[in-house]
């Protein structure tokens, strides 16, 4: 049964991507315009592009998020929930349901510095994340979309991201969608793995943070 069109428009200097979901019952099937970016590639996966944030403030990246005023709060407790969760799955594979858990354990099994996330009432830094959670609905049927800012050394120094019509959406769509952009605000392209988040196409049996996600981000730092 089609329940809605939901889309991801992922923006970079110079270069985009432009997609569009169509959510079905357990996977949501793509129609896209892709430009390649540069690739990097290990045990076969690909990303398309893999940036690395500037050097933040006890290196935390601030995030702020803000919301319309149709828009309830406990939309705003959904997202800090893929940032702060600690629920980790162990099906085979390990699954994180927060970044920043993801970026703890993986930053301690690979002895390396990744940024974490840290969410904010009000900025003091320019050096962040924006998460706007909006009820209105994207002239273009974009459910949501990722805007990177990058300093003159190629490093990502600001993230906006906007989240369009969120009152029709349920929590783990919303959670799935807000996980995949932060994965986009933490530098983090698209990969060729069938089976992981940050695929091109969304897949609801899918919706958690991957080890090859977290990889990726060891790999960039």
């Amino acid at each position: 049964m089609l329940l809605k069109i939901l889309t991801d428009q992922y923006y970079t200097i110079g270069y985009s991507y432009f997609v569009k979901y169509l959510l079905l019952s357990s996977a949501i099937i793509i129609a896209a315009i892709t430009i390649p970016i540069e690739s990097w590639a290990e045990y076969n996966h690909k990303w398309d592009e893999l940036a690395a944030w500037k050097e933040v403030k006890n290196n935390e990246i601030q995030v702020l998020i803000i919301r319309d005023a149709g828009v309830s709060q406990k939309y705003t407790d959904i997202v800090e929930d893929t940032i702060n969760s600690k629920d980790v799955i162990n099906s085979g594979k390990k699954l994180f349901q927060g970044w920043n858990e993801g970026i703890r354990q993986i930053s301690k099994s690979y002895s390396v510095t990744i940024p974490t996330l840290h969410v904010q009432s009000k900025l003091d830094t320019q050096d962040s994340i924006i998460i706007y959670l909006m009820d209105k609905i994207d002239n273009e049927g974009y459910d949501g979309y990722t805007n990177l800012h990058y300093d003159k050394n190629g490093n990502i120094k600001k993230a906006f991201v906007k989240i369009f019509n969120v009152n029709e959406l349920n929590e783990n769509q919303l959670k799935t969608i807000v996980r995949h952009e932060l994965g986009h605000a933490l530098g983090l392209g698209h990969t060729n793995e069938k089976n992981d988040l940050m695929q091109p196409i969304i897949d609801m049996r899918y919706t958690a943070i991957s080890l090859l996600d977290l990889q990726a981000l060891v790999r960039i730092y």
